[in-house]
């Protein structure tokens, strides 16, 4: 299942293309700004936020169901939409990102690598 982790790396990474691949190092590179070879919280919020930002075709502050439209499916939506309203805040979408970071952590050492 893509996560909002994947779609939003495979945003900025293939410059908007369809993105349904696992994340790679490749992608974790494209994220880590500081070149240590891990990608902490600090890099992955400011991805994450630009991310939006590119996924937020009409610039509207929120992505509706036609904006994540092959990055994520409508129950992911839903999950992320907490609010219940017909569109995803940039607040929300990077708080369901940090989760998927969390759940990414696999040693749960604060960093992606």
């Amino acid at each position: 299942m893509k996560t909002l982790l994947i779609a939003a790396a495979g945003v900025l990474a293939l410059s908007g293309a369809a993105f349904a691949q696992d994340i790679t190092t490749g992608h974790l590179d494209a994220i880590d700004a500081n070149d240590d070879g891990a990608v902490d919280a600090t890099e992955f919020d400011a991805y994450m936020v630009a991310a939006f930002k590119t996924i937020d075709q009409n610039g509207d502050g929120y992505l509706t169901l036609v904006e994540v439209d092959g990055y994520v499916t409508p129950d992911q939506f839903v999950a992320a939409n907490t609010n219940g309203d017909d569109g995803v805040s940039e607040a929300e979408f990077v708080t369901a990102a940090k989760a998927d970071f969390t759940k990414a952590d696999l040693d749960t050492d604060g960093t992606l690598n």
